[in-house]
């Protein structure tokens, strides 16, 4: 089971370039992602004795992703979507209701669907899935793992229960057509707990992000989603507000939509003007999102390993 707590990985740092401090709000406390909270997860974390298994395990993550490499990139998109799978429409199930469980690891179905399908094959079958069979005899759960591996700056929360069992499927956004006009995205992520300023800050993911399942909408394999791909920045909120694409920059609909839609769009100014507030809130979002159906009592036994990230 998901038994560790870390700022959320080394991951964004070594895509920053900046120094291995700790940083980002604590998640302990009130609105972001973790106070006293209720049956969606915002518990606060528990223990802080960390396993010493998972100091040899955040080396092998430091060594790995060295350079913002694509394992980095690819890290921080599959905890997004393991998580992503929580929703409040969900039956109420074990460990997580869709969400943090490990499920995208372990489930060969839901690893498979079409907005997955390139995370099997560029990091879980290449990379995560053999880091999760050597560490697992351990007692490391596939959702800490998961989570672990994909922390950038908040705080995650390990002694999570696997879950073989796929999450429901149509839970993540679309980029084109159908379901990628702002008022859908909103009330899609409104479901998983998330409000328009936190999904705002949770796009700031696409700083380092490639499209590999685009091609029939002009995207060729690998186009990035800003200009500076290897950058962990605020980029991306600026140019996604330009009036066209810039050179050699694909853009999601989606994005565009909510870069300029009345709920997101005054958040995507404000992140790209001032990437200290971005990284704080995103921290904090994707803390929050990483509990999301997970009951309090479970989080409150989490232990915390941010130590062993910075």
């Amino acid at each position: 089971m998901l038994q560790i707590l870390i700022l959320w990985s080394a991951t964004a740092l070594l895509c920053s370039g900046a120094s291995l401090e700790r940083r980002g709000p604590q998640f302990g406390g009130g609105g972001h992602g973790g106070g006293q909270g209720g049956g969606n997860g915002e518990g606060s974390g528990g223990s802080s004795s960390c396993p010493s298994i998972w100091t040899q395990i955040a080396s092998d993550l430091r060594s790995d992703f060295a350079g913002c490499n694509d394992l980095a990139r690819s890290s921080i998109r599959f905890a997004f979507h393991d998580a992503a799978g929580y929703s409040v429409k969900n039956p109420t199930y074990a460990p997580a209701s869709g969400g943090a469980d490990g499920s995208l690891l372990l489930n060969d179905e839901e690893i498979s669907r079409p907005a997955n399908n390139p995370l099997k094959q560029n990091y879980r079958d290449k990379y995560l899935l053999g880091k999760y069979n050597q560490y697992k005899s351990n007692g490391i759960s596939a959702a800490d793992l998961v989570q672990f591996a994909g922390s950038v700056g908040t705080r995650s929360l390990q002694r999570r229960p696997n879950c073989e069992d796929a999450a429901p499927a149509g839970l993540l956004p679309n980029a084109f057509g159908p379901g990628s006009d702002a008022d859908t995205l909103l009330a899609l992520w409104a479901d998983k707990g998330i409000s328009p300023r936190e999904l705002a800050a949770l796009m700031g993911a696409h700083s380092t992000s490639r499209s590999f399942t685009e091609e029939a909408n002009g995207i060729p394999a690998g186009g990035p989603q800003d200009s500076t791909p290897g950058v962990w920045d605020v980029t991306y909120y600026r140019e996604a507000q330009e009036p066209s694409n810039p050179p050699g920059v694909y853009r999601f609909n989606s994005d565009v939509n909510l870069a300029n839609a009345s709920a997101t769009g005054p958040s995507f100014t404000q992140f790209g003007r001032n990437q200290g507030l971005w990284a704080n809130e995103f921290s904090a979002a994707m803390a929050k999102l990483s509990v999301a159906g997970i009951p309090a009592s479970t989080v409150a036994g989490f232990v915390d390993c941010t130590s062993l990230i910075f």
